[in-house]
């Protein structure tokens, strides 16, 4: 059996202002563009714009590593 390849993926969403821990996903884009991502001024109630980098085999991989890391923010705050 051969390993995955991993490749960057760039996970765009909201996160619930109150806790952090709720990331509601937007879109997972392939390649290392979060730096390219402008994020307009917030406008929602109770959300913050997000995107940030993964390195993972698949998009959906991707998206689960991003659900992780807003769990473990917060739990560091």
């Amino acid at each position: 059996m051969t390993a995955a390849v991993t490749q960057t993926f760039t996970v765009i969403g909201l996160t619930l202002d109150v806790d952090c821990t709720e990331l509601l996903i937007a879109a997972v884009l392939p390649g290392p563009v979060a730096d390219q991502i402008e994020l307009l001024a917030t406008s929602e109630d109770d959300f913050t714009r997000w995107a940030e980098e993964f390195h993972a085999p698949d998009p959906d991989t991707a998206a689960d590593l991003a659900y992780q890391h807003c769990r473990r923010w917060n739990d560091e705050v």
